[in-house]
């Protein structure tokens, strides 16, 4: 009695049931997996001439017709009668494999090297479509990590790398010896006398130029304007009044212009080798003192005198503490020069 082609024992019955339909099969969508391969096996023997030539059947021919078939048909008798009625036989018994074909196709998977079937299923009534092999081997030619330490060691590497650019580019930029030059200007005495002096006549000239309607801007939500907004400039007409000149001809004579001629001609940095230049502790002393005689004191009057102490941040408050701030860092670049 023949048995069922091993190759038909190891697919699926999902897969049994495609090569069905591609072979022309009909009337298997009931049976059960042990009789459909039995019933495919005897209609591809019987049919074997016209389909021996397709290559989803190669598989099953090849093993059909390999030296231990043909020994034991040869040994049956011989010929196509022996095939034919070993085929009828198999077709009356299929019961007699049922275990053992459950047993085959749950222990040994499908081979790689053979065609497998796709996982479709078709009904007897869809039309025939060419039989094609699923591609099994997609998931072995995607490169994906094989567990969870490769994973973290592959986003530690990226992460690494991105660092690395990063660091590299800032480097090789121009920013760096731009801040440090940038640094270097403002650790000065002069720097931090100069920015005292800035924050003084920035709030004198919000004092004495006062802002001028211009226009109406509507609303633009992208930029943070949900409403109408004025728009409000500087009016510049008003550095041709007395109004402005008067404040900061005041403002620049006692902040400025005294202090700077007293630092310069009582230097006491001053020696053979260092000539010129300006005192910052003088500075600071000179200038904190006519802050006191002129703005606590009282010792100028006039309308000019009240713009400017009200102009400047912390008003004469303000400039005493912005002259001290001058008298320590030049006591404290003194220090660092010995």
């Amino acid at each position: 009695m023949a048995t069922v082609a091993y190759w038909l024992q190891r697919q699926r019955k999902p897969d049994l049931q495609n090569l069905a339909s591609h072979v022309g099969m009909t009337q298997y969508d009931n049976l059960l997996k042990p009789d459909l391969e039995v019933a495919l096996d005897d209609y591809l023997r019987r049919n074997q001439t016209r389909l021996q030539s397709d290559p989803a059947l190669s598989s099953f021919y090849k093993r059909l017709e390999s030296p231990h078939k043909r020994e034991k048909s040869s040994g049956t008798g011989g010929g196509v009668g022996a095939t034919s009625s070993a085929a009828t036989e198999e077709v009356k018994k299929p019961k007699q494999r049922r275990q053992t074909i459950k047993a085959r196709e749950d222990l040994e998977p499908p081979s790689e090297s053979e065609p497998q079937l796709p996982l479709t299923t078709t009904s007897p009534t869809s039309p025939r479509t060419p039989f094609t092999s699923t591609p099994y081997s997609l998931a072995r030619q995607l490169a994906l990590p094989a567990s969870p330490t490769q994973i973290a060691d592959r986003v530690e590497e990226s992460t690494t790398t991105l660092k690395t650019s990063f660091a590299d580019l800032y480097t090789t930029s121009p920013i760096p010896t731009t801040l440090s030059s940038l640094r270097a200007k403002l650790s000065t005495v002069t720097s931090i006398q100069l920015l005292v002096l800035s924050l003084e006549a920035f709030g004198l000239f919000r004092q004495t130029v006062p802002l001028k309607y211009l226009t109406t801007i509507p609303a633009v939500p992208a930029l943070g304007l949900f409403g109408p907004t004025a728009l409000k400039l500087p009016d510049l007409f008003a550095l041709l009044t007395s109004a402005f000149w008067l404040p900061f001809a005041l403002w620049l004579t006692t902040s400025m212009l005294l202090p700077v001629t007293a630092a310069w001609f009582l230097n006491l940095r001053s020696t053979r080798d260092e000539e010129g230049g300006y005192d910052p502790v003088t500075f600071g002393v000179v200038k904190g003192l006519v802050a006191w005689i002129v703005y606590v004191r009282d010792g100028l009057e006039g309308e000019s005198k009240g713009v400017v102490e009200g102009s400047v941040p912390g008003g004469s408050a303000g400039m005493m503490v912005g002259a001290g701030i001058s008298v320590l860092g030049g006591i404290y670049d003194a220090v660092l020069r010995k």
